[in-house]
């Protein structure tokens, strides 16, 4: 009886430490599952390497984007070993009360909640946030560009050694055909969540061309892949 009682008690102290090292093992998550937009001044978006100026958001519709994307986040398991390639997103946001919260999103499969270490999630989740700050900044664009912006369908694409696209030809929506070109460090804005940063003959796309004909931005709105 006596060993029964020492067995039960172990396994109860097993099970309260389990328990203790879960809950403590996801307050990462609670600070953005619990987050509330209440009371946060303003959030910070920028990307490593660099694909677009950090955007500042202090608009609340804006800010409820982000913030309802990130909840509904699935993030598994944490990893101290991660192995985080590829473009980083670093999305920064800022209370009231002068507290902070760093986000970032690498390598299309990876979440990492301030100095936390970093969970896996899906690669669908990973990318959406793609379309949630790209349809933030197409919006600006639109509002703010005052060169002439063409939407249309891509026919064909020049790409450099590298891979980078250097040209396209558009049909735009009235039927025009206009030729672009484009430096090979232009960063492309995919919104659709596919994940690509090169153009694709079939794609659906809104560039900002100048006065000679050189892309200012490009939005891919609807991929051909």
């Amino acid at each position: 009886m006596k060993q029964i009682k020492i067995i039960s008690v172990l396994a109860l102290t097993v099970a309260i430490m389990l328990s203790l090292i879960a809950c403590g093992g996801n307050k990462d998550l609670s600070l953005i599952k619990d987050m509330t937009t209440e009371h946060i001044s303003r959030i910070s978006v920028s990307t490593l390497p660099t694909l677009f100026d950090t955007v500042e958001l202090t608009d609340t519709s804006e800010i409820e984007n982000i913030i309802q994307y990130l909840k509904e986040l699935n993030p598994g398991r944490s990893s101290m070993n991660a192995d985080i390639n590829g473009m980083a997103y670093q999305i920064m946001i800022f209370n009231d009360d002068g507290t902070e919260t760093t986000v970032a999103l690498s390598g299309n499969k990876y979440v990492r909640i301030n100095d936390n270490a970093a969970r896996t999630i899906p690669y669908d989740e990973a990318t959406l946030f793609d379309t949630v700050i790209g349809n933030i900044l197409i919006n600006r664009y639109r509002d703010e560009y005052t060169g002439t912006i063409v939407r249309g369908e891509v026919i064909s694409v020049s790409s450099a050694e590298s891979g980078a696209t250097v040209g396209c030809e558009i049909k735009a929506d009235d039927g025009t055909l206009t030729v672009v070109a484009m430096s090979d460090v232009m960063r492309i804005i995919d919104i659709t969540g596919t994940g690509w940063l090169i153009l694709h003959a079939g794609d659906i796309v809104e560039i900002g061309i100048d006065s000679n004909s050189v892309a200012d931005k490009v939005f891919i709105t609807e991929a051909a892949m």
